[in-house]
């Protein structure tokens, strides 16, 4: 059954106006969704049309909803922040890309470099903004966006409309995701990481061996050199981390809506 604003009843008028706070929630934060290169008004068609898609095979007919006062106004916020949470989530995987970009140009000496990311419109380090593009590639190779299109539709299964609770569980998995952050982040500048320290390292030795040589003016050019080309040789365990990351999101956002149930 379609959605028909002319001949719809308070109740179905209810029901698509939370499923769409449910889903506006998820494309403001959702990464590729909530782009700052997507005009807003694709944003929110985008919004809509998921919204007009989703209304017929979500059970809400059993469903006592609010229809008017402060009930149906708490309804709404819930539900829109049911659809931020599981943005947030996905979100937080793509900053660990930006996070290993980071612990990388520490150590080739582009801490204090910064550019615009035309996608956040925020300044991100040069290798954060290159790793992040890597993970949207990636992302949408393997179909991401239809996986967070199916946790959109599985959790209204698992959380009906106007049932939705927010328990400790909630914080645990919220805290799970900020680790595994850090660990992903981690795992993928590793490669770099090592590199730079055995660079660093010889580095050391030369300036011990040799203190004519002016060290600090050929280790800077070195680590850049070095940097590039392992980030450039681990690219295919990058991808292939990257694939497993987003495989895994999946049920990371199951774990998230359970946890709300």
């Amino acid at each position: 059954m379609l959605f028909n604003p002319i001949q719809a009843t308070p109740q179905e008028v209810i029901a698509f106006i939370l499923i769409f706070m449910r889903i506006s929630g998820i494309f403001l934060v959702a990464p590729v969704f909530a782009s700052a290169n997507v005009p807003s008004m694709v944003k929110a068609s985008w919004t809509l049309i998921v919204s007009l898609l989703l209304f017929p095979v979500i059970p809400f007919q059993q469903l006592i909803l609010p229809t008017t006062g402060i009930p149906l106004f708490l309804d709404i916020l819930k539900e829109l922040f049911v659809g931020f949470v599981l943005g947030m989530a996905v979100s937080i995987v793509f900053s660990a890309f930006e996070l290993a970009g980071q612990l990388i140009d520490i150590q080739m000496g582009f801490g204090l470099v910064n550019v615009i990311d035309p996608v956040t419109g925020s300044q991100v380090s040069i290798m954060g903004n290159y790793y992040y593009f890597v993970a949207t590639v990636v992302f949408l190779a393997i179909d991401g966006h239809y996986i967070l299109l199916r946790a959109i539709a599985a959790s209204f299964t698992v959380i009906p409309l106007g049932t939705v609770h927010f328990t400790s569980m909630l914080e645990g998995q919220m805290n799970h995701l900020f680790s595994q952050m850090f660990l992903i982040g981690f795992q993928i500048a590793l490669p770099v990481i090592a590199a730079l320290f055995l660079t660093n390292l010889i580095s050391g030795i030369v300036a011990r061996t040799i203190p004519q040589m002016n060290v600090f003016i050929v280790t800077m050019p070195l680590n850049i050199a070095v940097g590039l080309l392992i980030a450039a040789v681990s690219m295919s365990f990058t991808v292939y981390l990257t694939g497993q990351v987003f495989n895994n999101t999946y049920h990371e956002l199951a774990d998230l809506i359970q946890s709300m149930r």
